[in-house]
């Protein structure tokens, strides 16, 4: 393993460690000198990693005094939280019910300026993957990548270009759990059901009836993602 992915490695155990034992906010850590055996790497990897998550917000290091976790963990940003979703890190149960809350809200408004805004050709990309997701779910391929499709369509419809780089980061920290989730065919059934009248409601500019419908959406597979991180946290 090279010395990149040797340092990407021990930054993703290093975070999961500190989950793990459930260090608190401006808590002091381990010295780099204890983690060098924990982990078993070189000294070099360590400040390595240890520089990445200071970088990120996540630790601070403080001369003389030691490497601490950050007192503020909510100025990590976004742009860090979807790396640490690529890197497999995963979000402790408070920034995922956070994400799920801020990104519920972003859905419910995008989908009812949807509906007034939508244009024919609005429409016509919804129902397009509509198609494609019945004839992969025929095929019995995953629609999770269609799923974020899907709903970038109905983000793309409110206009507003705005909506789309706000709700990104937000799908790119999810995608490995939308993977799993679309996985089970029940599931992905179900949801393609739901996205078929959410179409029929931003067809029909019923506002009300699609932030209903979505919101039921939403919130089935937020209850299903929480299960999941439960019994992440259990097996740990």
């Amino acid at each position: 393993m090279d010395e990149a992915n040797q340092t990407l490695r021990v930054v993703n155990d290093l975070v999961a460690f500190i989950q793990k034992r459930g260090y608190e906010p401006g808590e002091r850590l381990p010295s780099e000198r204890d983690l060098t055996s924990r982990f078993a790497v070189g000294r070099g990897v360590i400040r390595e990693a240890l520089a990445f998550l200071e970088a990120s917000r996540f630790i601070e290091r403080r001369r003389n005094s030691g490497i601490f976790l950050a007192a503020e963990m909510n100025q990590v940003s976004l742009e860090t939280l979807v790396l640490y979703a690529k890197l497999g890190i995963p979000l402790d149960q408070r920034t995922l019910v956070e994400c799920m809350e801020v990104r519920k809200i972003l859905e419910l408004q995008a989908i009812t300026i949807a509906c007034e805004r939508r244009t024919e050709a609005d429409l016509a990309a919804l129902r397009s993957i509509l198609a494609r997701s019945e004839a992969a779910l025929a095929a019995g391929e995953s629609i999770a990548d269609l799923d974020h499709e899907f709903h970038m369509a109905i983000f793309h419809a409110t206009q507003n270009d705005i909506f789309l780089r706000v709700v990104t980061p937000f799908y790119l920290m999810s995608r490995q759990r939308r993977n799993a989730f679309f996985a089970e065919s029940g599931h992905a059934r179900t949801s393609h059901g739901h996205h078929v009248a959410l179409v029929e409601a931003i067809e029909a500019r019923n506002a009300g009836r699609a932030a209903e419908l979505m919101n039921s959406h939403i919130g089935r597979v937020e209850q299903h993602y929480l299960a999941g991180e439960n019994n992440w946290s259990k097996e740990q």
